[in-house]
């Protein structure tokens, strides 16, 4: 076996590394490179697992986003509103942004769902010229 060569085995057993771009250093990319357009059977795991994540990709993409509920946001700027007041004398603007996500996929007759919940707060402080 030569400086380019790998195993089936080792690419089928490593190609989503490969797919994501995180295999362990960058001298293996070539040799991976090297096999696939060697190896039409591995080529061909290549694009399907390929297609695979761009179909996962556009699902993904076109899911339900749904904010939460108004008068959560408004209960939360309330509580930062008086933590600030109490703490931050100086502070100038305090944000809450809020965001859920639900996903529902289907893929080879499983449903799957994802919830991905994301927060963000931005208090600005304006600090008195001494």
């Amino acid at each position: 076996m030569s400086n380019l060569e790998i195993a089936c085995n080792d690419v089928q057993q490593t190609i989503f590394l490969f797919i994501d771009h995180e295999l362990p250093s960058e001298e293996q990319y070539p040799i991976f490179e090297f096999h696939f357009q060697q190896c039409p059977p591995c080529h061909e795991l290549l694009e399907h697992e390929r297609a695979a994540l761009i179909l996962m990709q556009n699902l993904l993409r076109g899911t339900c986003n749904e904010s939460a509920p108004q008068e959560l946001h408004d209960r939360i700027q309330e509580t930062i509103n008086s933590l600030a007041d109490s703490s931050f004398t100086h502070a100038t603007s305090v944000e809450f942004f809020s965001q859920t996500t639900i996903t529902e996929f289907t893929f080879d007759g499983t449903t799957s769902f994802s919830v991905t919940q994301e927060f963000t707060q931005e208090i600005r402080h304006e600090f008195p010229n001494e």
